[in-house]
């Protein structure tokens, strides 16, 4: 009883954070930054969330990584890792995206968990992985958010009677320099993960690297990556390249993480 009352509450304080964020979006506020309540909603959200996942992944002793499961999990990091990164940048108004993200993420965890699914990869190396991954994704979902929202912004500038909408917005300038630092870091994290997952899958199978399709796409993810940060140092891409480049390294990886679960799960009930 207890679980299905926490993840209500999360997803109850999700949808009101995401309201009071585009009020503020809007303008409705006089504040650019979101205030002290608005925040305390998004703490209690994720410390709700939280404690709504504990039963599927610690008390059984190996984690459930079915689909609602790890799709619940990704988003309270990405909500986590936001909470973090607002602290450094000004990327408050990411909320607009991720509040929604998480509230659907928590709700699906919530109604459709899925059936057990234990990983593979165990020991120190396997717990790196799996880290190395979360984090790099949540990473490149905060980059994507933030490029859809510079793109919106941009887009913004150019019709006069809607900026007014947009002034609790950073400078462009800012937030595309915050686009680029979410993408070094995801890439960095990424390449970690892809270096511990060879070395747990040597380990655990005797191949330097299993070429699965979770590995393929991770690798398409990593080229996506690492082709923006080229293009960016040597062309100087930006605006539209970076969100399309972007949005293809978040769909690889997606892909790669949610797709055979999807279709197991899903398309072939399994």
């Amino acid at each position: 009883m207890m679980t299905p009352t926490l993840s209500f509450t999360s997803c109850l304080l999700y949808l009101a954070a995401t309201v009071l964020t585009l009020r503020t979006l809007r303008g409705a506020s006089s504040s650019r930054q979101p205030g002290p309540f608005d925040l305390l909603l998004v703490y209690l959200a994720v410390i709700a969330h939280g404690l709504s996942l504990m039963p599927m992944l610690v008390l059984p002793g190996t984690p459930n990584l079915a689909l609602g499961t790890t799709l619940s999990l990704i988003t309270l990091l990405v909500t986590l890792l936001f909470l973090v990164a607002r602290l450094f940048q000004p990327i408050h108004t990411l909320g607009v995206f991720i509040y929604p993200t998480a509230f659907t993420g928590a709700l699906v965890g919530w109604l459709l968990p899925g059936p057990a699914y234990a990983s593979n990869l165990g020991g120190t190396l396997g717990f790196l992985h799996m880290a190395g991954a979360g984090l790099a994704y949540a990473l490149v979902s905060l980059a994507f958010a933030q490029a859809l929202l510079l793109q919106t912004y941009d887009k913004s500038l150019k019709e006069a009677h809607t900026v007014s909408s947009w002034r609790s917005l950073p400078p462009i300038q800012t937030m595309e320099r915050v686009l680029f630092q979410l993408i070094y870091l995801g890439f960095a994290l990424l390449t970690v993960t892809l270096i511990s997952g060879a070395l747990s899958a040597g380990r655990m199978f005797g191949d330097a690297l299993l070429f699965n399709h979770h590995t393929v796409l991770a690798l398409l993810a990593w080229v996506s990556l690492a082709g923006l940060i080229a293009g960016r140092r040597l062309l100087g891409w930006r605006g539209q390249t970076a969100v399309l480049w972007t949005g293809a390294g978040f769909t690889l990886m997606a892909l790669g993480y949610f797709g055979s679960r999807f279709v197991l799960e899903v398309l072939l009930n399994r």
